[in-house]
């Protein structure tokens, strides 16, 4: 396999175009022997003649004609991926690829969106939302290249790295004039009066929520709806007696609107989702994708607070 250097094929178009080693040399910056030996080379490691050398001058021969023609291609694209590459750092080109767990999702869009844009307009950001699990596998299959969910979905490994953010406080919450909410206190049992909505559960989850509600073991946890978009699960508490486990961050603008109230539950544990940015821990993440972690570290800690 041969290892031919750029700086060799440039001369070889050079000379190609100037059709002297005197001009070509000049034009490359070298004394002419230099360039020889250059040129040289090369008919050595290919072991054929690309040029006839002549009294007025060089002349390409069959093999010189094609090797030109492919080095002004191979310099062509040569140029291109350095042009790439500085763009890349310049945040002038290239796309960042984002997965969002649901609770994530309602806190950072359209803000993660819109910032990002405006910082950095010549570059796509793509955002998808869905479950952590399922996230979780793209990110591995290099699908996104970074991940915003609770931690504690992803456990210790090698192949990813993990940034904590700060915890997001959460709390049961149901429409404003709720029968539970004309109670001072309300018992953590009551709220198996009444339908639970849910973005899917992971493990963890549900076992607070069982010990939470203090059920057995072989009780299955009844869900009247379960999806992963955050509004629509606020739209079904609003315009009904259903009640849901939600984040403080995330139902911000309803309570204060007077479209939803947290409940008074009478000696609430503290529920918290701990949430971290997520990468891949054997790859250096692209000028964009640490530019969209920070702004998304940024947007969730102030939103936490």
């Amino acid at each position: 396999m041969h290892d031919i250097n750029s700086r060799r094929l440039a001369h070889l178009v050079a000379l190609a175009e100037e059709g002297s080693f005197a001009r070509a040399a000049a034009k490359a910056h070298l004394s002419q022997s230099a360039f020889s030996r250059s040129i040289q080379a090369l008919e050595d490691e290919l072991d054929i003649k690309l040029f006839d050398r002549a009294a007025r001058g060089v002349v390409m021969t069959t093999a010189g004609n094609l090797l030109v023609a492919r080095a002004r291609r191979v310099l062509f694209e040569t140029r291109c991926l350095y042009r790439d590459v500085e763009l890349l750092k310049a945040h002038e080109f290239g796309e960042v690829r984002v997965g969002l767990g649901p609770y994530v999702a309602v806190v950072l869009l359209p803000a993660l969106i819109v910032q990002f844009s405006r910082r950095f307009p010549k570059v796509k950001i793509a955002v998808e939302v869905g479950e952590a699990d399922t996230l979780l596998g793209k990110l591995r299959a290099e699908q996104l290249d970074l991940l915003v969910a609770d931690r504690r979905l992803q456990p210790v490994a090698p192949d990813v790295t993990l940034q904590t953010l700060e915890r997001h406080e959460g709390a049961w919450y149901a429409r404003a004039g709720h029968p539970l909410l004309a109670r001072e206190a309300v018992p953590i049992a009551a709220l198996r009066e009444f339908p639970l909505v849910s973005v899917p559960m992971p493990s963890f989850v549900k076992d607070a929520l069982y010990r939470l509600l203090r059920m057995r073991s072989h009780e299955p946890i009844s869900l009247q709806a379960e999806c992963n978009d955050i509004a629509v699960l606020k739209a079904v508490v609003a315009g009904s007696d259903a009640v849901f486990f939600a984040t403080a961050s995330s139902v911000r603008a309803d309570v204060e609107s007077g479209r939803l109230a947290r409940l008074p539950l009478a000696n609430p544990p503290r529920l918290t989702l701990d949430f971290a940015l997520i990468h891949l821990g054997e790859r250096t993440p692209s000028p964009a994708a640490v530019s969209a972690m920070e702004l998304a570290g940024q947007l969730m800690n102030a939103a936490a607070r």
